[in-house]
């Protein structure tokens, strides 16, 4: 099967609880004892606080959250908790395991189970099982009147709820690990949570945030920014955990925005594009980094299921780039690339010029090609206008570059970039499709070129100790398109079997 190169960007404690209150059914009121509230999850996006009105008068609010009724253990499940905040909002929480509850605040009181995807065509789902599989223990909940406060506790985590605020603090067993400084905020734009943030707690998680891990001090975007360089974000993740001792993850599609102290040093504030919050909380029993990172791993595990497990190459650094596209040049060009390799930062390190950088550029024979092995093709090179195909400009050289700088590669990507291919055969020739759909033998013929440049480099990574792979998407199909230029053809079949088994 051939068609065009198709890349494509991918585009996720224990408090003490009145004896009159542990029973099924028992039930909190704001002028009362007990209150409960719940919070849907959610997708960190910063939103502007405003009134928010419903046609249904029960569901009409003004944000932010004003205040706490009642709480009540509910009458069908003994881990749940119902909760009525002031103007006819409805909470939930739900307790999972010994450290793990569900925050559900959701104007509707719909209470879905599931995020709702960005798009109908989307099937995913964040959690691995709903909250009433077996897979979960669900500790019994209990909810005790404390005066100004509501405690409902589920295993070793306390959730308590201010009466008058309906503002939400998190206890694991005697320790607050986490409490919001402000009343939850829905509104018609976004949903943000604004918690206290202590001057060494540190934060960590958000997914693909390129290159960088701790976000201390920093706003990170829990959305695509489609930039794959450092600053950029790949593949967000609405989730993120402390070093205090709690994680949280929401329960949502919709984009974000986490403030962790870049706006306030004291205050981390948690927004997202939707008006309900919903989220899964994680509440760590030990103390120190070391523990709380164990623990916050694996609970988020229990929630969305275990992680895939790499193959060993997976764990070394990888490197994914277009080739067989570009030109280049030692002396200018349209993009400057500095290798210093082993020297200081302060040294001038080696200098090379690269053009093109897109789908349909074409070499005018004022720059050198780059390629996967240094050499030119040798199948219908009529187009091809090149300086050379020198060597310092190939994939090859890249891998000794890793090499001479001792920095283990485990896999290379050589067609990571739009108009890229794997061999420059047929460079830009078109026609060859027969009146059936079928290719010319000339047309086969050139594809074949391309894998076997293609084989070639395997063959050189491997034995470098290198595995290769090709970028690819789905809904892959044959392209008998007469105008598909022939060095962009691919054989999926062939690739397998000589590119290496590398498919992201």
């Amino acid at each position: 099967m051939y068609r065009t190169s198709p890349f494509d960007t991918f585009s996720h404690a224990a408090g003490g609880a009145s004896s009159a209150c542990r029973k099924k059914g028992a039930q909190v009121r704001r002028n009362s004892i007990f209150t409960k509230r719940w919070v849907k999850g959610s997708a960190v996006l910063v939103a502007t606080a405003a009134t928010l009105v419903f046609a249904n008068p029960q569901q009409a609010i003004a944000t932010p959250l004003k205040g706490v009724d009642s709480a009540t253990v509910s009458q069908s499940a003994s881990n749940v908790v119902d909760i009525d905040f002031a103007d006819g909002i409805k909470g939930r929480i739900t307790f999972l395991e010994d450290g793990i509850f569900r925050y559900n605040v959701d104007p509707k009181g719909e209470f879905s189970d599931y995020a709702t995807p960005r798009s109908k065509s989307h099937t995913a789902k964040i959690q691995a099982q709903p909250d009433t599989s077996d897979t979960y223990s669900k500790p019994s909940a209990t909810v005790a009147d404390k005066g100004d406060t509501i405690e409902i506790t589920g295993g070793k985590a306390t959730v308590i709820l201010d009466k008058a605020t309906g503002k939400m603090s998190i206890k694991s067993g005697d320790r607050v690990v986490v409490s919001e400084s402000a009343s939850l905020d829905l509104d018609k734009k976004g949903t943000v949570q604004t918690l206290a943030k202590e001057k060494s707690e540190n934060f960590f998680g958000g997914g693909t945030q390129n290159g960088r891990f701790l976000h201390t001090n920093q706003t990170i975007a829990i959305s695509n920014t489609n930039n794959w360089t450092d600053g950029g974000v790949a593949s967000p993740n609405p989730f993120y955990w402390t070093s205090d001792g709690y994680g949280v993850l929401r329960n949502t599609f919709a984009e974000g925005s986490y403030d962790f102290g870049s706006t306030d040093s004291s205050t981390v504030t948690t927004l997202h594009s939707e008006n309900e919050f919903d989220a899964y909380y994680f509440v760590a029993t030990n103390e120190g980094a070391s523990n709380v990172a164990t623990e916050m791993l694996q609970d988020y595990y229990k929630v969305t299921g275990n992680p895939v497990l790499l193959p060993e190459y997976g764990f070394y650094l990888g490197h994914l780039n277009a080739y067989n596209r570009d030109g280049w040049s030692t002396t200018s060009g349209q993009k400057k690339w500095e290798t210093k390799g082993s020297k200081s930062s302060s040294e001038k390190g080696d200098v090379k010029y690269e053009s093109g950088m897109s789908t349909g550029y074409k070499l005018d024979g004022t720059l050198a090609a780059e390629t996967l092995n240094g050499e030119g093709p040798s199948v219908d090179t009529e187009n091809m206008k090149a300086t050379d195909f020198d060597r310092q400009f190939s994939a090859r050289q890249v891998i000794d570059d890793y090499e001479d700088n001792d920095m283990p590669l485990g896999w290379f990507l050589p067609n990571d970039g739009y108009g890229a291919g794997y061999g420059q055969n047929g460079y830009y020739k078109t026609g060859g499709v027969n009146s059936d759909g079928t290719s010319s033998a000339d047309r086969l013929n050139a594809v074949r070129a391309n894998v076997d440049n293609l084989k070639k480099f395997t063959e050189y990574a491997n034995s470098k100790g290198v595995s290769t792979g090709l970028w690819t998407q789905s809904n892959l199909e044959p392209d008998s398109n007469s105008e598909t230029p022939w060095h962009l053809l691919r054989d999926f079949d062939a690739e397998v079997k000589t590119g290496g088994h590398l498919y992201p």
